[in-house]
C-alpha cells in the first residue's frame, strides 16, 4: 500500500510536469489549486468580519517559528507592533485559526479572549489615536487540517519540502495577523528553525544562518519593504541552490537565487531567463521594487506558482509562468489589491505582462496571437471582473479575472495609444509606491495621464458582463468609373444583451492597396457609409485584434446584393501561408441554410482542425483557418454536409 507521502509525492511529480510549455493554459493549474485552497477555507472566508480592524495599523510582524516535521506542528512566538488609530482603543482583533493554540500574549496585552478563528487581544491601558504598542503571542499546533492546506507538509524523493500559500485569507492559518491585504506591514522578521539537513527559505535578505548544535538550524530572514500578510513565505527543503545576478538601471547588482529540488536540475533551464525578464519590465514599468534586496525562486508542493514577495514559489518551470509571477513584483506586491474584490489589479495585469513578454520576443504578430488563444468568451458571460462576492471559491480566482483582465489592459492600450499606455504605469507606480488600490485608482491615474474621461471603459470592461459579438455585412455600388459607394452595417448580437460602446478599426482592402478607417460602434444596429475611388474587395473590422469581441461576417454577396444562388469555397489566400501570415482566408457561398461542416484535413485524410460544425445560415461569409499547432505540408479545406462536399488545397509554411 502506497503510504501517503508516496502518493503526494506521485501528485506532485505531475503537477509539475502538466504545464511545461510555454501555453497561456499553464494558469488553469493555478487556479485549480487556489481554488482549492479557498474552497478549504469558505467557512474561514465567510466568517472573518471586520472587527475593529479599522482602528488600528500594523506596521511590524516578528515571526520566529519552530517547526516540527516529524508532527507536522509549528510552534513560535510572533510580535506585532502597530498603532492606534483612534482615541480609547482597548483591545484589538487579530486572525488565528483555531486548530493554532494560544499559550500566552505579553508586552503590552495583559489578556485575550478567542473567538472562532482569531481573538481579542486587550491593553493593559487604553490607547490614544497615534500611540504606538506591541504585543507579542506564543502559540503552537498543526497549521489548518485537511487536503492542499495553504501551510503543507509534504515529501519529495523521500525529503521534507515545507511550504506555505496564504493567499488569499491563509496567513493567519500559520501565524497571528490582521489578514487583509490593505494593511501592509512596513517589514517583518522571519526566523525559521529547521532540521539542520534542510535550507529555510523566505522573503528579503538572508541575514544569518545559526547551527544550533542539536539537530537544528536558525535562518534569519529580514524584509524590509511594505509587505502584505498573505504575500509573507516559507519553504523548508533540501534544495540545490543556483545564482544568477541582475544589473539595476542606475548599476545597482542584485542577486537573483534559485532553490528547487536537487532531482529537478535537468528541469529548470528558464530560469536563465529571469535577469532578462526583470531587466525587460524595469525598462517599461520602473526599476525591479526590491532592488536592494533580492530576487529568487522557491519550488515548492503545489503546481502553479504564488508571487511570494521577493521569492516567488514555483511548482513548475515554463517560460511564461515565471515571467507572470515576476511580474506580480511590480503589479501585486509593490502595489497591492486593497481588497479581492479588486484582484484584476494583480492577475490582469500579470496575465498582460506574458503578452508583453511574448510580443518583446515575437513581435506584433506573437502578442496577437496570444491575445487571440485567451480570447474564450464563454467564461465571462456570468459575472464581471470587477468580484462581488469574494466569498465564492470561484469567481476570486477565475479565468474571466486573469484573462479578461489582461484584455482589458490590452484594449486601454489601444484607446489611450502607445505613448500614453507607456506613461501610464510610472505615474501609476509613483502615486502607489508600495501601497493598496482599487480600480478606482488605477482608472484615475490613467485619466490623468490620458486626459480624458475613461469611465464608458472602464463602466463596462470591469463592471458589465461579456464581450461583443459583432454580426458584420457589407455592400459595394459603383457610381461612377472612379466611384465606389461602401455601405457597413454592424450589429451586436451578444446575450446577455449589454451594449458595448467601442472604436473599431475597418481596413478596407483593394485590388492593390488597403486603407484603414476608425469608426465609434454605439448602438445595437448601426449602419456606416463610405465613398472610395477603387473597387473594394474586403472589410475587416479590428484586424489588429485590439478588441475583446468575436465577429461574424454574415454577408450578403456584395456585387449582387443578395443571397448567393450556389454553393461556393473559394481558394485559400494568401496560400501558401505561415506564421508571418498567421492565417489564411476564404469565402463560402450558401444558397440556403445547411447544417455542415468546415473541416481541414492533412495529405493522409486524417482531420488535422475543424473550423467550424453545426448550422450554417444562408449568406455569405468570410472564414479563417488559423494552425494551433500543425506542422508545416498541404492540407484540404473542405465544406461538408449531406449534399455537399467542396475542398481547396492550402500549403501551411512555418
Amino acid at each position: 500500500m502506497f503510504s501517503k507521502y508516496a502518493i503526494l509525492s506521485i501528485l506532485l511529480i505531475l503537477s509539475i510536469s502538466i504545464f511545461s510549455e510555454s501555453d497561456p493554459d499553464w494558469v488553469n493549474q493555478e487556479i485549480e489549486l487556489k481554488r482549492r485552497l479557498l474552497e478549504n477555507r469558505r467557512k474561514m472566508a465567510k466568517s472573518m468580519s471586520l472587527n475593529n480592524r479599522k482602528d488600528y495599523d500594523v506596521g511590524y510582524y516578528g515571526l520566529d517559528i519552530n517547526v516540527d516535521i516529524s508532527n507536522e506542528k509549528i510552534s513560535g512566538t510572533t510580535t506585532i507592533r502597530g498603532k492606534s488609530r483612534i482615541d480609547e482603543l482597548s483591545y484589538i482583533f487579530l486572525d488565528l485559526m483555531s486548530s493554532m493554540q494560544i499559550d500566552s500574549v505579553g508586552s503590552d496585552a495583559c489578556s485575550y479572549l478567542r473567538s472562532g478563528d482569531g481573538f481579542h487581544a486587550y491593553f493593559s491601558t487604553p490607547l490614544d489615536s497615534g500611540d504606538v504598542f506591541e504585543i507579542q503571542i506564543s502559540y503552537a499546533g498543526h497549521p489548518e487540517e485537511g487536503g492542499f492546506q495553504g501551510f503543507a507538509f509534504n515529501y519529495h524523493s523521500g525529503v521534507p519540502i515545507v511550504s506555505t500559500l496564504s493567499e488569499p485569507y491563509g496567513a493567519h492559518s500559520w501565524f497571528p495577523c490582521k489578514d487583509l491585504p490593505s494593511d501592509k506591514a512596513d517589514s517583518v522578521d522571519i526566523v525559521i528553525t529547521v532540521p539542520d539537513t534542510l535550507t529555510a527559505v523566505s522573503n528579503g535578505t538572508l541575514v544569518s544562518v545559526v547551527n544550533n548544535q542539536d539537530g537544528t538550524a536558525t535562518f534569519t530572514w529580514q524584509e524590509r519593504y511594505p509587505i502584505a500578510v498573505y504575500l509573507i513565505s516559507l519553504a523548508i527543503s533540501n534544495y540545490a541552490e543556483l545564482e544568477h545576478s541582475y544589473t539595476g538601471l542606475d548599476g545597482t547588482v542584485m542577486p537573483i537565487k534559485h532553490w528547487y529540488f536537487p532531482e529537478y536540475a535537468s528541469r529548470i533551464g528558464n530560469l536563465s531567463l529571469t535577469s532578462e525578464m526583470i531587466g525587460f519590465f524595469a525598462g517599461i514599468w520602473g526599476e525591479y521594487p526590491f532592488i536592494n534586496e533580492k530576487y529568487g525562486h522557491a519550488q515548492f508542493s503545489w503546481g502553479g506558482g504564488m508571487e511570494h514577495q521577493t521569492c516567488t514559489s514555483l511548482g513548475s518551470y515554463s517560460e511564461l509562468l515565471i515571467c507572470h509571477e515576476l511580474a506580480h513584483q511590480w503589479w501585486g506586491d509593490m502595489v497591492t489589491c486593497a481588497n479581492w474584490k479588486n484582484i484584476w489589479l494583480n492577475e490582469g495585469f500579470a496575465r498582460y505582462s506574458e503578452a508583453l513578454w511574448k510580443e518583446h520576443k515575437g513581435g506584433a504578430e506573437a502578442l496577437k496571437k496570444y491575445m487571440d488563444d485567451i480570447n474564450r468568451p464563454e467564461k465571462w458571460q456570468n459575472s464581471p471582473i470587477y468580484i462581488t462576492d469574494t466569498t465564492s471559491v470561484s469567481s476570486i480566482f477565475d479565468l474571466l479575472v486573469y484573462d479578461k483582465g489582461a484584455w482589458v489592459l490590452h484594449m486601454l492600450r489601444h484607446i489611450v495609444g502607445e505613448e500614453v499606455f507607456r506613461d501610464i504605469f510610472p505615474a501609476y507606480r509613483e502615486a502607489y509606491f508600495m501601497d493598496v488600490v482599487t480600480t478606482d485608482d488605477f482608472q484615475r491615474i490613467c485619466e490623468q495621464v490620458y486626459g480624458d474621461d475613461l469611465d464608458w471603459f472602464f463602466d463596462q470592461w470591469i463592471y458589465q458582463i461579456g464581450q461583443p459579438n459583432y454580426k458584420v455585412s457589407w455592400s459595394r455600388e459603383q457610381i461612377s468609373v472612379n466611384d465606389w459607394d461602401v455601405t457597413v452595417d454592424i450589429e451586436q448580437a451578444q446575450y446577455p444583451q449589454n451594449l458595448f460602446i467601442m472604436p473599431l478599426d475597418v481596413r478596407v482592402e483593394f485590388l492593390k492597396s488597403d486603407t484603414m478607417l476608425t469608426i465609434i460602434d454605439s448602438l445595437f444596429v448601426q449602419q456606416f457609409e463610405f465613398r472610395f475611388a477603387d473597387m473594394p474587395v474586403n472589410i475587416e473590422i479590428d484586424p489588429g485584434g485590439w478588441v475583446l469581441k468575436s465577429v461574424q461576417y454574415s454577408m450578403i454577396d456584395p456585387d449582387l446584393g443578395y443571397i448567393p444562388d450556389r454553393f461556393l469555397l473559394t481558394r485559400p489566400h494568401p496560400n501558401p501561408f505561415n506564421p508571418f501570415n498567421a492565417a489564411t482566408h476564404f469565402e463560402i457561398y450558401l444558397p440556403y441554410n445547411i447544417v455542415g461542416e468546415l473541416k481541414v484535413y492533412d495529405i493522409t485524410g486524417r482531420v488535422a482542425d475543424v473550423i467550424e460544425s453545426g448550422a450554417m445560415p444562408a449568406g455569405y461569409y468570410q472564414k479563417t483557418w488559423q494552425p494551433k499547432s500543425l506542422p508545416s505540408g498541404v492540407y484540404i479545406i473542405r465544406l461538408e454536409s449531406d449534399n455537399i462536399n467542396l475542398e481547396q488545397k492550402v500549403v501551411y509554411i512555418k
